[in-house]
């Protein structure tokens, strides 16, 4: 995945693979509202945060932001955009939200990032991680495309997951990529890796309009199931 976003970030069209700056507040500040929230002050883990686009917007928001990437190149970028002190920006492996401490987060934020991910054991290890970094009484804020039940979208899933390789090795480009392409999770799947990650659902909404083939968008506020015993 580094290379793949590093790529895109050494692109002059980096604003097409990471999402439109000029927007950005807007569409923050729309995910907190659809899901009922207004969360302010504390600690917020961003994920993804690319060039820094709400990087900037959160640093508003939130007493300290930790701003994660797996692309050294973007935060190069986001660096150089967010002159934010409250902000620290973190190289993270591909995997996982490591350095990151445990139950450091009142918030984690998620947006635009899942639909990336190549496959289902990758998104399950970053649900696992927001459970992991988040404390007790903090909420994660994530969006993600959920695939619509039926046989075609299952087939659609499957033959476009043994094309995107393929299409990879004769076209070089950033989209044609399966780290940029992403992987579509069912809604069962979700609600099975939602519950091993041990994260529970209290606000969802959906877009009514999708811009993803045979996929929801799916906007969820989630918090940390109590520990057994």
């Amino acid at each position: 995945m580094r290379t793949t976003w590093d790529a895109a970030a050494a692109s002059d069209r980096v604003e097409q693979y990471v999402g439109d700056p000029t927007t950005a507040r807007e569409e923050l500040d729309s995910l907190f509202a659809r899901l009922g929230d207004d969360p302010r002050g504390g600690t917020c883990v961003e994920v993804g945060c690319g060039f820094g686009r709400m990087t900037g917007f959160l640093a508003e928001r939130f007493d300290r932001v930790a701003a994660v990437d797996v692309s050294p190149r973007m935060l190069e970028l986001a660096r150089s955009n967010v002159s934010s002190r409250n902000v620290e920006f973190v190289l993270v492996p591909g995997g996982g939200l490591d350095p990151l401490e445990d139950d450091v987060a009142d918030v984690v934020l998620c947006y635009l990032v899942l639909q990336h991910l190549p496959g289902r054991d990758l998104i399950a290890s970053h649900l696992r991680e927001f459970a992991r970094v988040l404390a007790p009484a903090g909420r994660a804020f994530v969006q993600l495309p959920v695939l619509v039940p039926g046989l075609r979208p299952r087939g659609w899933r499957a033959a476009r997951g043994a094309a995107l390789p393929l299409v990879a090795g004769v076209r070089r480009g950033v989209v044609e990529r399966p780290e940029y392409r992403g992987f579509r999770l069912t809604g069962g799947e979700l609600e099975e890796d939602l519950a091993a990650a041990r994260l529970r659902v209290t606000a969802r909404d959906e877009s009514a309009q999708s811009p993803y083939r045979y996929a929801h968008e799916v906007f969820l506020r989630l918090e940390k199931e109590a520990e057994p015993g």
